[in-house]
């Protein structure tokens, strides 16, 4: 039987043995740490300041009858109206019998004008060649002119009549959603009355009161992040920014656009607005950085994809990105996504890459 030294020897008389410890070391080695990377940048960063905010309608109004009448129709609260668009209809019968009636009248003053003035024509050229005395044509002339006065009179009655005729139907002075009906089908109502509350939902922004301190740090067009707790966040320019400050709580108003978002009208926010001039700092995302009892510190990725853990004071953070001082540099791979289980020199994987 055929030993194991026997064996042993053959295989070092072979020259194989020499394989032996480079196999052990691979298979002794922990396998590549799968993660995902992002770079390193750099950004205009500053200091913010989080302030609450409310998210409102640029448009939202109690909208109220101008005549007096029975409502005959209301649209649904949750209706979309366009503007211009049909919200409510009185009985307009009574408006509508005014209105023929002065229109028959201005009918009847026209044709007495017409008639009128060709009278007053007609003796004038009887005047010229002297076969009408001039009190004649002044009779005749005053006539006319009674005749279309009446014409004007009778116009302003159809226009009157007309805009009373208009006032039966309330209309939207902008496209938004009934959100509340005031009144119902069948009521009386009155000049003044509220009839519905009309929303502009499709331009919104968000109103925050900030610190009179950080005004020269603010200008319109800017972009500033706002928050809304498990909604998300979104970064949106300032619309408006109204110069009064108030004297007991020192801060201002400002108006953020949020024109075609999907945020709620009467939604809670945050806003979050710089605190001091910006300047340019080394950035990573977020989730690079690890923060541990014994500070802060990041994962590199050099060229042969080995990690080394090192060690950073975090600054401020801005849009997903946080601001990140020690041994780095812009360019550099950072490891955003599996991390917490990385130990310095070990060699990493890119998920989605080829083992």
């Amino acid at each position: 039987m055929t030993s194991f030294a026997q064996i042993f020897a053959a295989f070092a008389g072979l020259g194989l043995l020499t394989l032996v410890p480079a196999v052990a070391v691979a298979q002794d080695g922990p396998p590549p740490a799968i993660i995902r990377s992002a770079t390193i940048v750099e950004r205009d960063m500053a200091r913010t300041i989080t302030t609450p905010a409310s998210v409102v309608a640029r448009n939202d109004a109690r909208i109220a009858a101008e005549a007096s009448g029975r409502i005959t129709f209301i649209a649904e609260a949750g209706d979309r109206i366009e503007a211009g668009g049909l919200i409510a209809q009185m009985d307009d019968r009574q408006a509508r019998i005014a209105l023929d009636e002065s229109r028959a009248r201005l009918a009847r003053a026209t044709a007495n004008g017409d008639y009128q003035s060709a009278e007053a024509a007609r003796f004038e050229s009887l005047a010229r060649n002297g076969t009408v005395p001039p009190t004649r044509l002044r009779e005749v002339e005053l006539a006319r002119d009674l005749a279309l006065q009446d014409v004007r009179e009778a116009r302003s009655a159809v226009s009157r009549a007309e805009l009373e005729l208009e006032r039966t139907r309330i209309l939207a002075p902008f496209a938004g959603r009934v959100v509340e009906r005031l009144i119902q089908a069948g009521e009386l109502s009155a000049p003044g009355r509220d009839i519905a509350r009309i929303v502009d939902i499709d331009h919104k922004e968000a109103v925050a009161q900030a610190p009179v301190a950080i005004a020269p740090y603010l200008s319109l067009g800017q972009e500033v992040v706002l928050s809304m707790g498990e909604g998300g966040s979104t970064t949106a320019p300032i619309r408006a920014i109204i110069p009064v400050g108030d004297a007991v709580s020192r801060t201002f108003e400002v108006r953020i656009d949020l024109a075609g978002s999907d945020w709620i009208v009467g939604s809670a926010a945050r806003a979050a607005f710089p605190a001091e001039t910006p300047r340019t700092q080394l950035a990573a995302p977020y989730d690079a950085v690890i923060l541990r009892s014994n500070g802060a510190f990041i994962f590199t990725v050099d060229a042969d994809n080995i990690a080394h853990q090192i060690a950073v004071t975090a600054g401020v953070r801005d849009n997903g990105f946080i601001a990140i001082a020690g041994d780095v540099a812009a360019g550099q791979r950072v490891v955003v996504s599996g991390a917490e289980t990385l130990s310095d020199g070990r060699m990493v994987q890119e998920l989605g890459e080829d083992a």
